[in-house]
């Protein structure tokens, strides 16, 4: 009797915690539910929820769980990529945030030939090395980087004896100074002074007059033509190499104060041309700038330690100066020296007069720019210069439109008053696009989208996440703690 009356009070303590585990097991879920916002969760932790329903709950929750898992890995791939994309920011900015284009002028026949007799007597040059001496400097009278070829006269001649000479000074001193080849000048409608407007600068087409360089005058709100750089440019026939092949005028370069060189327009005698440019400014904002230049497929000014960057000394990265950069080694690379007539003063090796015909023997490998991995869609007879350069993040362009009228048909073409031709060099319009490249999905987007697709999911925010994490590992262990408590104070009330 006394063996089952204890029986039947352990099963009646039993009973008893498990009714009183059961009531806060509810208590406790009921608080949960009434906060938590994960839709379906809590019909799997229901007490009075029927097998069958909560399995299939669970398949349903497992369904939406493994949704949102891919589709957050698809965001997670996506923001890993780092996609791009390039809108118009402006498409009327004002010009007079830019400054006045850059006019480079360079004769074809680049020496004034009159100055011969000077340079002989100045470098006391003798009889014995006259005719070797003036070869070369007819050479140079049509060099530039992409035609060497006017070297190949010297090959097979003895040239030590001319190593003594710099001809890059004298090539200097024997080019077109402004007052002979530049005449008439008005900037904004007003007459100026030509050496006053202009300076020397180098370029590899040898030396050249250049506009606006350093000063980067501004432009006036008035466009078209006639608003900008009017000039009469003087071909001066009489002056050039007798020896010079040449076809005769001038070569016109439009650039960006920053940018060392671009490629020339053709100015033929005969002819006045009015080149009208127009500008397209592009920038990568921000949110790119955290990249680096390989993803960004662009380079900034101080990225010195990128691996495209590459610059000529002393000047701003820009993709036209990486480029010079890059024919200065190529030049080093085939002939150990550089054409320092072309390029800012550097600490390269300058090409002597011997090294004049290995540019000529390699000229042909000077020709073009290539790009990586081109070669399977452009078809070459020979190897070009590979030069892996990217744009300057911040970089505009310059488009020139360019109209030519005969000017004065009804003057002889060898009358005096026909030696000159007009250039004018203005801004089409006043305004210009601005083009902006940014990140196409950035972390704002990341974590917009994987709130998105969790609301889908589960219903649940951040919030709800947090909510389910304190009540899984705080509220659930402590539940079970107390539970163990009240057991084993059950336990020691039957023992005793």
């Amino acid at each position: 009797m006394l063996a089952t009356n204890m029986k039947g009070r352990k099963e009646l303590f039993q009973t008893k915690i498990k009714l009183e585990n059961k009531r806060k097991w509810m208590k406790l879920l009921e608080g949960y539910i009434s906060r938590a916002h994960v839709h379906g969760l809590y019909l799997i932790f229901l007490p009075t929820m029927r097998r069958r329903m909560r399995l299939l709950w669970s398949l349903a929750l497992a369904c939406a769980f493994s949704v949102l898992i891919y589709v957050s890995y698809l965001l997670g791939e996506r923001y890993h990529n780092k996609p791009f994309q390039t809108i118009v920011a402006h498409s009327h900015a004002s010009i007079n945030h830019i400054a006045f284009p850059v006019v480079v002028i360079c004769n074809k026949n680049r020496l004034n030939w009159s100055r011969l007799p000077e340079i002989k007597q100045q470098y006391n040059i003798t009889a014995d090395k006259q005719k070797l001496f003036e070869k070369i400097l007819t050479a140079y009278d049509g060099l530039s980087f992409h035609q060497f070829n006017v070297f190949d006269s010297l090959r097979g001649e003895d040239l030590e004896s001319m190593n003594v000479y710099n001809f890059t000074e004298i090539a200097s001193e024997m080019a077109w100074r402004c007052n002979e080849i530049l005449a008439d000048c008005i900037w904004q409608s007003r007459s100026r002074d030509c050496c006053k407007l202009f300076r020397p600068r180098r370029l590899p087409f040898g030396l050249c007059l250049a506009f606006n360089e350093l000063e980067q005058r501004k432009p006036t709100m008035a466009t078209g033509i006639n608003t900008g750089l009017l000039l009469r440019l003087l071909l001066r026939k009489e002056d050039h190499a007798p020896e010079s092949l040449f076809p005769k005028g001038f070569l016109l370069t439009i650039l960006e104060a920053s940018v060392w060189f671009s490629f020339p327009i053709d100015i033929v005698p005969h002819f006045r041309t009015n080149v009208a440019v127009s500008a397209v400014y592009h920038y990568f904002d921000e949110t790119t700038l955290s990249l680096p230049s390989s993803l960004r497929r662009c380079v900034m000014d101080y990225e010195i330690d990128s691996e495209h960057f590459q610059t000529l000394e002393g000047q701003k990265y820009m993709l036209e100066n990486c480029q010079a950069e890059c024919q200065q080694r190529y030049l080093l690379r085939y002939c150990n020296c550089t054409v320092d007539l072309f390029y800012p003063p550097s600490n390269y090796t300058a090409c002597r007069a011997t090294d004049l015909p290995c540019l000529a023997a390699h000229n042909h490998l000077l020709q073009n720019f290539e790009q990586p991995e081109e070669h399977p869609y452009v078809h070459r007879d020979h190897s070009g210069l590979l030069c892996e350069c990217l744009h300057n993040c911040k970089s505009l362009t310059l488009v020139t439109d360019m109209r030519k009228s005969v000017q004065s048909p009804w003057i002889p073409s060898n009358s005096t008053q026909n030696m000159g031709m007009w250039l004018n060099v203005y801004f089409k319009k006043p305004s210009m696009l601005v083009y902006k490249t940014n990140l196409l999905y950035t972390w704002v987007d990341l974590i917009v989208s994987f709130g998105g697709i969790c609301q889908l999911c589960l219903g649940c925010s951040i919030i709800s996440i947090i909510e389910f994490m304190y009540f899984s590992f705080i509220k659930i262990p402590k539940f079970y703690w107390q539970s163990y408590k009240l057991k084993m104070k059950y336990k020691r009330n039957y023992i005793n």
